[in-house]
Parts: structure tokens; C-alpha cells; sequence
């Protein structure tokens, strides 16, 4: 084997290998960008189910709670609001069957038969879960502010 040959073989395969690295890189990239898209969209999502949430728990503390929706400050009555929140909360559980996992599903579908403090946090305990991927030890004693 004569030097050209090897300085061919040489320079092909560092190319080849070049080009293979290249794909897999963009590749990966893509697919991390498009999970941290998914995430923040996720983030999103439950941020406002949480508002919402607390709103059915707490109606008459309306002026607490950081929401854009329109309709909210135009409702003066508790019931008015709760109902609001309730129905919202409803739409929310519907669109959410097709990108939430079916453990945030179960939480907030016992949330919304049955609005309490522990049906809160046990949701935004599986939120938090489904959020950033990673195993906690919190749980509703050590969360819960009530």
C-alpha cells in the first residue's frame, strides 16, 4: 500500500465519519429543542390549570389570581366564578387528552369531582413529575401549605 492510497483512505474516512457526526448532532439538537418546546408549552398549560384550579377552590379571593382571560373580571358573584372556573377547567381536561399522560389526566379529573386542597396538590405533584422528568420525595405533607 502506497502513501496515496493511505492519505485517501485516511482523509475519506475522517470525511465520512465528519458527515455521520454532523447528522447525529442536528439531530439530537432538533430533537432536544423540540422537548424543551414540548415542556415550556406543558408549563403553560398546567400553570394556568393551577390558576384555574385554585380559583374553583377560592372564588372569593378572585383578585389574587394572575389570569388574562377576559371573562373573569366582568363576574361578580361567587358562584358566578366558581362555575366559570369549573367549566374552564373542563375545557382544559378535554384538550389536555391529547398531550398529557394519562397520570396527570386521573389527577385532574379526581380534581374536578372533587375540588379540595389534597386533590390540588396530588395534581400538581404528577404535573410537576410529567414537567421535568425527574423522581421527587415531595409529597402532600411536605408541599401542602394548609
Amino acid at each position: 500500500m502506497d502513501i496515496e492510497t493511505v492519505i485517501i483512505s485516511i482523509l475519506t474516512s475522517s470525511t465520512v465519519s465528519g458527515i455521520i457526526g454532523y447528522f447525529i448532532q442536528n439531530f439530537l439538537s432538533q430533537k432536544r429543542e423540540t422537548e424543551l418546546r414540548i415542556q415550556r408549552d406543558n408549563r403553560g398549560h398546567y400553570e394556568s390549570w393551577m390558576v384555574f384550579m385554585r380559583i374553583v377552590m377560592k372564588p372569593d379571593r378572585i383578585s389574587h389570581f394572575k389570569t388574562s382571560d377576559p371573562t373573569i373580571p366582568t363576574l361578580t358573584e361567587i358562584g358566578d366564578i366558581r362555575d366559570f372556573a369549573k367549566e374552564r377547567l373542563n375545557e382544559f381536561y378535554y384538550s389536555a387528552l391529547l398531550f398529557s399522560p394519562d397520570y396527570v389526566l386521573s389527577a385532574m379529573k379526581e380534581f374536578i369531582k372533587n375540588p379540595t386542597e389534597e386533590n390540588f396538590m396530588k395534581c400538581a405533584i404528577v404535573m410537576r413529575k410529567d414537567l421535568w422528568k425527574k423522581k421527587t420525595k415531595a409529597d402532600l405533607r411536605t408541599l401542602s401549605l394548609e
